[in-house]
């Protein structure tokens, strides 16, 4: 049997699909650990729809999301630093030709006086 909302309309809500099966798989282990608790605050009928068809409808209406992990967040800051590092090297070549050249400047007006 196929759960509704597809696969297509899921994908509009992730960056990728590893992300979506991961955070669905989550979800609903959540949804199944606090069907079996005294406090249900979900409001599905649950011996109907199963967990992973909750949490399916839950990730297309927007009420569950995601957080990349601290790592990505590191990851896309030391290539911040990366590139910086690597356009103040660019920079500081420029300077050192432009001193290169003066010097080689001031020695050929030394020599003509």
């Amino acid at each position: 049997m196929m759960i509704k909302p597809g696969i297509t309309e899921l994908s509009k809500c992730v960056d990728s699909r590893y992300t979506l099966v991961t955070m669905a798989a989550k979800r609903a282990r959540m949804i199944g650990k606090h069907n079996n608790s005294e406090d249900n605050e979900i409001d599905y009928n649950h011996e109907k729809d199963k967990p992973v068809s909750i949490a399916a409808n839950e990730i297309a209406g927007g009420k569950v999301g995601y957080v990349r992990s601290e790592a990505v967040a590191l990851a896309a800051e030391w290539e911040a630093e990366k590139t910086a590092a690597i356009h103040s090297l660019g920079n500081s070549e420029t300077e050192e030709e432009r001193t290169t050249e003066e010097i080689s400047e001031e020695e050929e007006s030394e020599t003509d006086n």
